[in-house]
């Protein structure tokens, strides 16, 4: 079974909202969304000329994506704060948690 990047949005706003300050950076956010996704067969193959997973990839997709649409940051749910590398929780992403 692979994830898709949708189903990896709405595990990041979980995760992001599980931390303590509600703040992970990339790397926190991929250790965390693995552990608790537990990614198998393609999503945990090293992909093509790179050193990271394909599961890993789509994470950081989030970041390098981050003006499309679909986007946490577009919908206002995430802020991304590009000298720490990190993603923070808004107060909609939390609320939006609250399912």
């Amino acid at each position: 079974m692979e994830y898709t990047e949708g189903e990896i949005r709405v595990a990041t706003l979980v995760a992001l909202n599980a931390s303590r300050t509600g703040t992970l950076t990339t790397s926190q956010l991929i250790l965390a969304l693995e552990s608790f996704m537990q990614p198998r067969g393609r999503d945990a193959q090293i992909a093509r000329d790179r050193n990271d997973t394909y599961f890993s990839q789509k994470v950081r997709n989030l970041i390098s994506h981050r003006d499309a649409g679909t986007s946490l940051m577009t919908r206002g749910l995430v802020q991304y704060d590009a000298v720490n590398e990190a993603l923070t929780i808004t107060a909609a992403g939390r609320q939006a948690c609250s399912f």
